[in-house]
């Protein structure tokens, strides 16, 4: 038996499966209504040992928000989990739970789902964005997860667009997420990505302008990670990802607009098809690929 739990700032979503990966059941709840590590910890221990029957769960993957220390399983200190600093997370549950347990970047995990169960089924080399709050990656490269040297690769929303561009929370000037992340948006205009994509769609000229700029931004990026690369298909996830009738178009366009990258090697682009289940099912596929 298999488990993977989803930790984000809102929810926490576990999901148990069988060792083929095949899930069989999934639970959630908010997590502010838990509080603190230890008392998610009892929770989601106790939720794997209600769910599991007879079978005892083995190996058990936590999607996290950065920045984590994955070798030692260790949550640093998440801004949307203000107090959880330095939590030995991997080491608490494994002693809840008697299981082998891996702590991973939550948008590894959403793209290792969306790459063996969503939109990047039958690709070899994919990369996997999402656009929300924050801008994050994962890399599948020759049907692997690449995680680089010190597991940080991927962080797509800190590549630097303009090093004379806004400063970021990450300390750089001009990352990707400074111009397109969620909450600088909300800081740029007043109002939340959300509100802003809906008064797009409403016909507003001003959010239409800015909600085509955001766009083009992001097909810059897709430029950029195209030529070092080399991917056969990107997945765009994440709340933005909602208003894909809108970014879609104009994230192509620019990505066809480099002269450099021939049409024969043009990755394609796709929204994500598991949505909010894409970091539950990913941190299965790794609890199975590492049990």
């Amino acid at each position: 038996m298999l488990a993977g739990i989803d930790l984000g700032g809102t929810q926490v979503r576990v999901a148990l499966a069988r060792s083929d990966g095949n899930v069989i059941a999934s639970i959630k709840t908010k997590t502010p209504s838990l509080g603190t590590p230890q008392a998610m910890v009892d929770w989601a221990a106790a939720e794997i040992d209600r769910h599991r029957g007879r079978e005892k769960v083995r190996s058990i993957t936590i999607a996290a928000p950065g920045p984590i220390d994955i070798k030692r399983g260790v949550l640093v200190n998440p801004p949307n989990l203000p107090g959880w600093r330095n939590v030995p997370l991997a080491a608490m549950l494994a002693q809840a739970t008697g299981a082998k347990v891996h702590l991973a970047n939550d948008a590894d995990m959403a793209g290792l789902g969306e790459f063996h169960h969503g939109a990047g089924r039958g690709t070899r080399n994919m990369v996997y964005i999402t656009w929300s709050t924050g801008i994050g990656g994962g890399l599948i490269i020759d049907g692997k997860l690449h995680r680089g040297g010190h597991g940080t690769a991927g962080e797509v929303g800190h590549m630097i667009i303009d090093p004379n561009g806004p400063l970021d929370a990450c300390g750089q000037r001009g990352c990707l997420e400074a111009f397109i992340g969620g909450a600088n948006i909300a800081r740029e205009t007043g109002h939340t990505a959300a509100e802003l994509f809906a008064a797009a769609a409403q016909g507003n000229r001003q959010a239409r302008m800015m909600v085509e700029r955001a766009a083009r931004y992001m097909g810059f990026a897709l430029i950029s990670l195209t030529n070092v690369i080399d991917p056969e298909m990107f997945v765009i996830g994440g709340g933005v990802s909602r208003s894909w009738s809108m970014i879609e178009p104009t994230i192509v366009e620019t990505l066809h607009s480099s002269p450099f990258i021939k049409p024969a090697r043009r990755p394609r682009v796709r929204r994500a098809r598991l949505g909010d289940r894409a970091g539950q099912i990913g941190a299965v596929e790794w609890a199975r690929i590492n049990q």
